[in-house]
C-alpha cells in the first residue's frame, strides 16, 4: 500500500540511500561480491493497495546491482484474488520455473493468496512481505470488499487465508514489520507456524520498499537466510 494507498511519495536522496546500503549489507555480513543472476531465483516485486511500480524504484536497482534478475508486475485491481490470478499469468509469461515474492502491505496477502491457492508450475522459493496486515487492519472494515475491504480482519478473504497452515510447502516465509508502521501493527503482520520475522525500528510503513536496511534484510531473506527471529 502506497500511503496506505493515499498521494505519492516524495523525491528521495538517493545519494544518502545507496551510502547507508553498503553499511547495512555489511552489519548484516552479506558478501560484497556480486554473483551473476543465474545463481538466483528471479525477484518479483508486488506493490500495495493503489500502489505502482514506481514504489519498487529503489528496492529494483539495489537487487540489481546484487545479480538478481527482477521484474515488477503493475496490479490495475485491488482485489486480491484478482492481483493472485493477475501474479500467476505474469510468471506463466515470464516462463520462469521459480521464483522470489517479495510484497509490500497489500501485495503481500495477494502474493501469499497465490502461493497457497492458485494452481501454477512456477516454484515460489522464498516469500518476504513489508508491513503486511496478514491479520488484517480495522481501517479497512469501511472499505468494499474488492476495494482494499479484504484487509477487514473479519473478512471472509483473510478467514480463509489464514485458516490452516500460514506458511506451507518448501517456500521460506518471512515477514518483515516495523515499530514505525502507522497503519499496521506489528501483531497484525505475523505469520504463524514456520516464518522469519524481522522487527525494524522508526521506519514508517510508506518507507520500508526503499529503507537500506529493509532492503538488506530482503536480500538476506531471498538468499534462504533469516535476518530475525524464526517463528515455529
Amino acid at each position: 500500500m502506497k500511503a496506505f494507498g493515499w498521494g505519492s511519495r516524495s523525491g528521495r536522496r538517493r545519494a544518502g540511500i545507496w551510502a547507508a546500503l553498503v553499511v547495512a549489507i555489511g552489519a548484516l555480513g552479506a558478501s560484497p561480491t556480486i554473483a551473476t543472476a543465474q545463481e538466483h531465483d528471479p525477484v518479483l516485486l508486488v506493490h500495495g493497495f493503489r500502489g505502482d511500480p514506481s514504489t519498487w524504484a529503489d528496492m529494483k536497482t539495489f537487487l540489481e546491482s546484487q545479480g538478481r534478475v527482477v521484474a515488477v508486475i503493475d496490479l490495475t485491481s485491488e482485489d486480491n484474488v484478482v492481483n493472485a490470478k493477475a501474479i500467476a499469468n505474469f510468471l506463466k509469461q515470464k516462463r520462469w520455473k521459480q521464483v522470489d515474492l517479495v510484497g509490500q502491505s497489500m501485495g503481500g496477502l495477494s502474493s501469499r493468496h497465490f502461493v497457497k491457492f492458485v494452481p501454477s508450475r512456477v516454484k515460489v522459493d522464498a516469500y518476504v512481505s513489508l508491513g503486511t496486515p496478514q491479520y488484517g487492519i480495522w481501517s479497512a472494515c469501511v472499505l468494499p470488499s474488492w476495494y482494499g475491504g479484504q484487509m477487514c480482519p473479519t473478512s471472509s478473504f483473510l478467514a480463509n487465508l489464514n485458516a490452516g497452515d500460514d506458511t506451507p510447502g518448501t517456500t521460506a516465509w518471512t515477514t518483515i514489520y516495523s515499530t514505525g508502521d502507522q497503519y499496521v501493527p506489528n501483531d497484525a503482520s505475523r505469520l504463524d507456524g514456520g516464518a522469519c520475522h524481522v522487527r525494524v525500528d522508526g521506519i514508517g510503513h510508506n518507507e520500508m520498499d526503499n529503507d537500506p536496511g529493509v532492503m538488506a534484510h530482503v536480500l538476506s531473506a531471498i538468499d534462504g537466510g533469516c535476518p530475525g527471529t524464526f517463528v515455529p
